[in-house]
């Protein structure tokens, strides 16, 4: 699948012409996408995205959000298996978290899933 490449959510753009990206780097902006995404917030889609209930407040409950990231990711048929791992930093109040996917054919993908900040 060929996709237009984003960078901090604004389409790449060289030489006057617009950068299109497939294969591994476009699944994974795909992902990026998807964990960027609150669920709901979409109207054309509001499946699309995952749930940040779990992920923010007080308490954080890390196994229902780590389903809540799986079950997102899984949205996209190319992925066949996912891993989550959570970096939490209680003076900061941030939760970082690590994504790991893995295609049909094996390969697997580290995802940068970013911060969620509950400040």
């Amino acid at each position: 699948m060929k996709a237009p490449k984003l960078l901090n959510g604004d389409l790449v753009i060289e030489n006057g012409n617009l950068v299109m990206i497939e294969g591994d780097e476009e699944l994974v902006q795909s992902v990026q996408a998807i964990l960027g995404t609150r669920k709901g917030e979409f109207f054309l889609n509001t499946d699309h995205g995952v749930s940040h209930d779990n992920l923010l407040g007080k308490p954080a409950y890390e196994e229902l959000a780590r389903s809540d990231i799986i079950e997102a990711l899984m949205q996209d048929e190319r992925v066949v298996s996912v891993d989550v791992v959570f970096e939490n930093d209680k003076s900061k109040r941030t939760r970082n978290v690590k994504v790991s996917i893995q295609k049909e054919n094996g390969v697997s993908l580290t995802v940068d899933g970013g911060e969620f900040s509950s400040a």
